[in-house]
């Protein structure tokens, strides 16, 4: 089963400069020591990978910030919204 979003779990607390860095996302959420930013799937395979591919190239820009971060869609029990 395919999801319907990617969260990059980001580990810092300075919201503005993930969202700085990472302005294509379409949400971001604070969350104790930190930031959870979502891409959504899209409607097809293809923009699913297209997500997965600009995922993977966000979290190298990170990276390269000194921010550390991880691809991780699996755990949202923090968040206080629904997704699709």
């Amino acid at each position: 089963m395919r999801s319907d979003y990617t969260i990059i779990r980001v580990f810092t607390t300075d919201k503005p400069k993930v969202m700085d860095l990472l302005c294509d996302a379409d949400e971001y959420k604070l969350i104790r020591n930190h930031v959870d930013v979502v891409y959504y799937n899209g409607d097809n395979l293809c923009q699913g990978k297209d997500t997965q591919r600009l995922v993977k190239q966000n979290i190298k820009t990170l990276l390269a910030h000194n921010i550390r971060a991880e691809s991780n869609p699996k755990f949202v029990d923090d968040w206080f919204f629904l997704l699709k």
